[in-house]
């Protein structure tokens, strides 16, 4: 597990233990994920020195609100909470040292589980993917979008003036070349679809040399250094757009870690069952019911802890 995911679900654990009602179950299974791998006790250390630093960031009321005993009502919400923070707003302020209201205080942002459409002022269109933010600079020599979150899939539109149209990332820029095509930000790549036209990359210290032209049908993904092979463009790449999850023989670990980028609270599977293959069309937009497919689909059960705390174990 890399790092970041460990640093992920150790700020979950965290926010849990934030909710002042915490069940013996999950007391058990902190225990379990805590001696797992030296990994989670590096996370959890981490997230232990962070933490005065993570409460400084909101205000006197909530920070009491989230150490204060809660009652049924407040757990609802605190859990709600867990969704937002521990779903990449926190990580990103602890493994990053960058904001965790960075997406509230954008240009334009989406919620978890929502996918938004805007339009620039030229005709561009984007759509923002789940918990997504972007920042726009329109000026008088280039058309810049700054993605700060997420996934955002883009159409863009001629410009009077032949700007160029450029995605920057924490990783480098994306130039449009007429172009339909998605960015999408993970822990530690950009991944870049393109449907139609081409776009070049250019890694942020990669130099002339690493640059890379990626056209229509394929896809790639790069960081600061360099561009990783190109291949062809996978069927899931940009299906979020249209409120689905297409998994082509995922593992089961990577498929609920997708899933859960479109829901609040924790989604997680026992280590049993984390290797099965899992393949079919499944709704990003009724998370629930996908989960009852994926039961129907293979020999697993869903249990719920609470409405924001699911795990996914062997059936029977």
């Amino acid at each position: 597990m890399s790092s970041a995911a460990a640093l992920h679900q150790a700020l979950e654990w965290q926010v849990t233990f934030w909710s002042g009602e915490v069940t013996q179950q999950e007391r058990d299974g902190f225990a379990q994920w805590l001696d797992a791998a030296p990994a989670h006790a590096q996370a959890w250390a981490q997230v232990q020195r962070t933490d005065a630093q993570l409460q400084s960031l909101a205000r006197p009321a909530a920070a009491q609100a989230l150490r204060a005993r809660a009652t049924p009502q407040r757990r609802r919400a605190l859990l709600g909470i867990a969704g937002l923070l521990a779903g990449g707003g926190l990580a990103a302020y602890a493994g990053r040292e960058t904001s965790p209201w960075q997406r509230m205080l954008a240009d334009h942002s989406s919620a978890r589980g929502e996918r938004r459409e805007i339009v620039l002022p030229d005709g561009t269109r984007i759509v923002l993917g789940s918990a997504s933010a972007i920042d726009v600079h329109y000026g008088p020599r280039q058309r810049q979008v700054r993605l700060l979150a997420g996934e955002i899939f883009i159409s863009t539109a001629a410009d009077a003036s032949a700007r160029p149209f450029m995605v920057q990332t924490a990783q480098g820029t994306v130039r449009a070349l007429g172009t339909r095509f998605g960015v999408r930000q993970t822990d530690d790549w950009i991944e870049v679809g393109v449907e139609q036209g081409a776009v070049e990359i250019s890694p942020a210290t990669g130099g002339m040399a690493a640059r890379q032209r990626v056209d229509a049908g394929q896809q790639a993904r790069f960081s600061q250094a360099g561009v990783q092979a190109i291949g062809p463009l996978a069927a899931n790449a940009t299906a979020w757009r249209r409120g689905v999850l297409v998994a082509e023989r995922m593992r089961l670990e990577e498929f609920l870690a997708e899933l859960a980028r479109y829901r609040s609270g924790v989604l997680r599977c026992e280590a049993s069952v984390r290797d099965l293959i899992v393949s079919g069309v499944y709704p990003l937009d009724d998370t629930d019911h996908a989960l009852r497919i994926l039961a129907q689909a293979l020999p697993l059960q869903i249990t719920t802890t609470t409405r924001w705390w699911v795990t996914v174990r062997p059936a029977g």
